[in-house]
């Protein structure tokens, strides 16, 4: 049954991979002329395209797994043969799921290496982070299964790709929101304003001394009304540190720094790696249900 699921996508697997290719030559291409290529005519083209890939990828494949049978229904014709739907669909997923892994994790190193080849900057930022590490394997898993999902609910490819694009960019942007608070950020405190540290910076400003978070009811500007008068008051750096030392304020960094880098990437992973698995869940429910 594994051979049969891979003889009937082999085209769009073999396809798969020779867009993979493709991406790893320019990649290496680019990387060793250390110049970015075509792409990088406009403004972050490269990290717009290769943060596109993994979702594109995964919609592309999972859309097809299911919904062309049930297109074609071809799905009838193996369910009469004394092959059960779990069975039927626990192969084709099998067989996509390590096709689709597979692919993006040998993109995984070639774009360590390229980011930082071409790239300025550190990893823990979203610029970076969306492209770099284990998290893009979650990435194109859950693009996966989100089509397998759409494709056996409207049966029809190309409708649950359209569907599945937004849907899948949408989650992306919820979990990109909440990335920050999925490790515990790390506070610098420093006595005035001093050169932002290395790493995500996420919130910074003047805070009262005991203080790494503003107090309940006030922002990371929000100063007390006695610092805020003094402020308005002065031109220059000495003024700014004597308005600091009177109202008893320090400088605060939140940020995520580079050494977080990994434990974010697990943590998100992992995220879409159970996203994928409500998509399992829910792709086997609708083959279940679907008339014979």
């Amino acid at each position: 049954m594994t051979w049969l699921a891979w003889r009937v996508q082999r085209l769009q697997y073999l396809a798969a991979g020779g867009v993979i290719l493709v991406v790893g030559l320019w990649l290496a291409l680019s990387g060793w002329h250390g110049v970015a290529s075509w792409s990088q005519a406009t403004s972050r083209g490269d990290i717009i395209v290769l943060t596109a890939l993994p979702g594109l990828l995964g919609l592309a494949l999972g859309t097809s797994l299911v919904a062309d049978e049930f297109h074609r229904g071809t799905n009838r014709l193996a369910w009469s043969q004394s092959i059960s739907r779990t069975r039927w669909l626990a192969s084709k997923l099998a067989v996509g799921t390590v096709v689709v892994g597979g692919l993006t994790g040998l993109l995984v190193p070639l774009l360590g290496w390229w980011s930082g080849a071409l790239h300025t900057g550190v990893d823990v930022q979203p610029k970076l982070f969306d492209i770099t590490g284990v998290v893009i394997v979650g990435y194109a898993l859950f693009a996966l299964m989100l089509g397998a999902a759409l494709g056996a609910v409207i049966h029809k490819p190309g409708w649950a790709f359209a569907a599945g694009v937004p849907i899948f960019a949408l989650v992306r942007l919820v979990v990109g929101a909440l990335r920050s608070s999925l490790v515990s950020p790390v506070s610098l405190s420093t006595p005035f304003q001093t050169s932002e540290p290395n790493g995500w910076v996420l919130h910074y400003g003047y805070l009262p001394f005991g203080r790494t978070t503003p107090a309940v009811g006030r922002t990371w500007f929000g100063l007390p009304a006695q610092a805020a008068a003094c402020f308005s008051r002065v031109s220059s750096a000495a003024g700014e540190a004597h308005c600091v030392l009177i109202a008893h304020l320090h400088w605060v960094w939140q940020y995520q720094p580079e050494s977080h880098y990994w434990s974010l990437q697990w943590a998100e992973t992992a995220i879409f790696v159970g996203l994928a698995l409500v998509g399992l869940a829910a792709t086997l429910v609708a083959v279940r249900h679907q008339q014979a």
